[in-house]
């Protein structure tokens, strides 16, 4: 268990940047700065096994101009290949963006994935890396998407990640409700997520 409460420390730190994080010269929405937690429903596409219900945290926190770090953590104990069951799926790193409008901006990023594996699967954690990119774009006051792929191997040697997010605002740029579809291409494990961000 402290393992677990010490896997969650890059959480905390991107909150902490909060208070510190530098605001973009251009005067555009903050794409980079929020705090969220969110429902997962993981669905496995292959094998016997039941559908998983868990929780994941996000944060990120822009910390230069064109700079942000960020974090997600979940809770699931997923089965995926070779055996691996999830206890604990921590992922933390580095981004860098840019504004080409006062709508929208494109990212590039480093991620380290750490995956604690659960008991039963009678197997060693995990950890990997991953490259990726994407856009996010305002299409108006209340309504923000977010397209990202990636490529990442932890567990299996090379994999793809798609992730569509959409995040709606109905009453303040500070709260809003998020959608997202997390696609792991040879994990063959889908993650949709229902979630509630607070924006600073």
């Amino acid at each position: 268990m402290t393992r677990q409460y010490w896997s969650l420390l890059p959480i905390f730190l991107c909150g902490s940047l909060s208070f510190t994080a530098q605001a973009n010269t251009l005067d555009v929405p903050q794409h980079y700065n929020y705090l969220e937690a969110s429902y997962a429903y993981q669905s496995t596409d292959w094998g016997p096994f039941e559908e998983e219900n868990n929780i994941t945290l996000l944060a990120s926190a822009a910390i230069f101009e064109y700079a942000h770090v960020h974090a997600r953590y979940n809770n699931g104990d997923t089965f995926l290949p070779k055996g691996v069951r999830q206890d604990g799926w921590l992922t933390y790193g580095i981004g860098f963006h840019y504004y080409t409008s006062a709508a929208t901006s494109f990212f590039i990023g480093y991620d380290k994935h750490e995956l604690k594996a659960h008991q039963s699967s009678r197997r060693p954690d995990q950890d990997g890396n991953e490259w990726k990119a994407g856009v996010r774009h305002d299409i108006n006051d209340q309504w923000r998407v977010t397209l990202e792929a990636g490529e990442h191997d932890l567990v299996v040697e090379d994999d793809t990640t798609f992730i569509v997010e959409a995040l709606y605002q109905p009453f303040t740029n500070d709260v809003g409700f998020t959608f997202r579809v997390r696609d792991y291409d040879e994990l063959d494990l889908s993650s949709y997520e229902l979630g509630v961000r607070w924006s600073f």
